[in-house]
Formats: structure tokens, C-alpha cells, sequence
């Protein structure tokens, strides 16, 4: 997954993988949804972070359209 990427991503690799603009990418970044470290001022973010952040949002999808479905609604 994500192989043309180094293991270490920058905002406009975030930006790119995950189809969003540069604010979104700052939100995520922000509010600690992806996990980073900065090296001076920039920002670097391990892939295995933007991995970790994908699968946590694939499953809570997952699991909300689940209790939907439960309840017998599509």
C-alpha cells in the first residue's frame, strides 16, 4: 500500500493520498487525528500513521453502517 511514497510523508503527500486540500490536511494534522512530528518547522508524517488513521476511519465506518443495518435499515 502506498508504495511510491517514502516512509516519511509531507502535507502534500497527505494531501494527495488521502484527495484533500491543504486545510483538511492542517485539520487532520491539528486536531491529532494523524499522528506527526515536526523536524524544524516541517512536518513530517510517518506512513504507518496515515496507515493507522485509514484503517481507524474504514472501521468506524464499518461498524456505524453495522448498527444501521442491524436495525434493519438500509
Amino acid at each position: 500500500m502506498f508504495d511510491k511514497y517514502n516512509d516519511l510523508l509531507d502535507i502534500s503527500d497527505l494531501q494527495e493520498v488521502l484527495d484533500v486540500g491543504r486545510s483538511m490536511a492542517y485539520r487532520l494534522i491539528s486536531s491529532g487525528e494523524i499522528n506527526h512530528f515536526k523536524v524544524g518547522k516541517k512536518i513530517r508524517i510517518p506512513k504507518r500513521e496515515l496507515v493507522d488513521y485509514i484503517e481507524r476511519s474504514c472501521y468506524n465506518n464499518d461498524s456505524s453502517r453495522s448498527a444501521v443495518n442491524e436495525k434493519g435499515v438500509d
